[in-house]
C-alpha cells in the first residue's frame, strides 16, 4: 500500500494547470508497474519518488501511460509540493533523474525549479509542420529534449490550432522526436504563450509544459532580451509559469500548485 495524490501545477485553482500523479512508497517500483501506475492515474504523467540515504535527496521517475519520459516539469512541481505541503520536508530538495539532479526550492508559496535549458537551433521543417498545424511558422529544434518548436504570428492563431495528429505522428523530420511546442509573441502582460503536442508519447495536448520551458525560455530571451519572463500555455486548462535564465544553460521554472486527491493505492 502507498500514498498517491493527484496534483494540480502551475496553477493555484483547482481543475486548471496540469494534473500529475505522485506516487510515495519507499520502494523504488519496477518499469513494469510503473507504466500500470501510470495508465490506472490516467494523466499525461506520474511521478514516483523515492528517498536515497541523503536528506531531502530523492531518485525520481515520470511515466506516462505508455513510457518513461526524461524530463518532467510539472510533475517535479507536482512532487515537490506533495514533499513540502503534504509531507512537511524543510530545505532545498534535490532530485537525481535521467536529466541529471534538479533542485526545488520554496520561496512563500512559490516553488523554484532548477533546470537544464537548451536553445533550440532553426531546422528546415517549416513547410512539413505547417502543413500538419495548418498553419505558417518557423520550426526550431532542441537536440537536448527532442522537442520541435514552431514559432508562429499571434495568440489568435495558436489558440484556434486544431492540429491534426494522425499526421502529427507521421512527420518525416529526420531527428528524434518526443513533442512539438508552438508558440507566439506575448501581449504585455505575458512575454510569449505556447502550446504542446506530443503524440509520439500518448500525449495528443500536455495542458502546461514545464520541460517545454526549457526550451522556450532561452529562446524568448534571446529575443526580447529579457533574463525574466512570464509565459502562459493557452490550453484550455491553461497555466502560467515565471522564468529566470541562469548561467551554464540553466534555467529556473517558478509556480504554484494545489492539492486536489489525497488517497492510498492498494498494490
Amino acid at each position: 500500500m502507498a500514498a498517491i495524490y493527484q496534483v494540480d501545477s502551475f496553477t493555484k485553482l483547482p481543475f486548471s494547470g496540469n494534473p500529475a500523479g505522485v506516487y510515495i512508497s519507499d520502494v523504488e517500483q519496477d518499469y513494469e508497474t510503473c507504466i500500470k501506475i501510470a495508465r490506472e492515474m490516467n494523466l499525461s504523467e506520474t511521478a514516483f519518488p523515492v528517498r536515497t540515504t541523503d536528506d531531502n535527496h530523492y531518485r525520481l521517475r515520470w511515466f506516462t501511460p505508455t513510457t518513461e519520459v526524461p524530463m518532467c516539469g510539472h510533475a517535479t512541481l507536482a512532487t515537490s509540493w506533495v514533499h513540502f505541503t503534504e509531507l512537511g520536508i524543510d530545505g532545498d530538495i534535490y532530485y537525481e533523474t535521467l536529466s541529471g539532479q534538479l533542485k526545488v526550492s520554496r520561496i512563500g508559496d512559490d516553488l523554484k525549479m532548477d533546470f537544464p535549458s537548451e536553445l533550440p537551433f532553426r531546422i528546415d521543417l517549416d513547410q512539413s509542420i505547417g502543413e500538419a498545424l495548418d498553419c505558417n511558422g518557423m520550426a526550431y529544434y532542441s537536440t537536448g529534449t527532442r522537442k520541435l518548436l514552431f514559432e508562429i504570428s499571434d495568440r489568435k492563431k495558436l489558440e484556434g490550432l486544431h492540429p491534426d495528429f494522425s499526421k502529427m505522428e507521421k512527420l518525416s523530420v529526420g531527428v528524434p522526436l518526443r513533442g512539438l511546442i508552438v508558440t507566439c509573441k506575448g501581449d504585455g502582460e505575458f512575454d510569449f504563450f505556447s502550446r504542446y503536442f506530443a503524440p509520439w508519447v500518448g500525449i495528443n495536448e500536455d495542458p502546461v509544459t514545464g520541460s517545454a520551458h526549457t526550451v522556450l525560455g532561452p529562446f524568448w530571451s534571446e529575443r526580447l532580451g529579457k533574463d525574466k519572463l512570464r509565459a502562459y500555455q493557452a490550453s484550455q486548462r491553461g497555466g502560467e509559469i515565471r522564468l529566470e535564465i541562469l548561467d551554464g544553460n540553466r534555467i529556473s521554472i517558478i509556480g504554484n500548485a494545489v492539492t486536489v486527491i489525497r488517497g492510498q493505492m492498494l498494490v
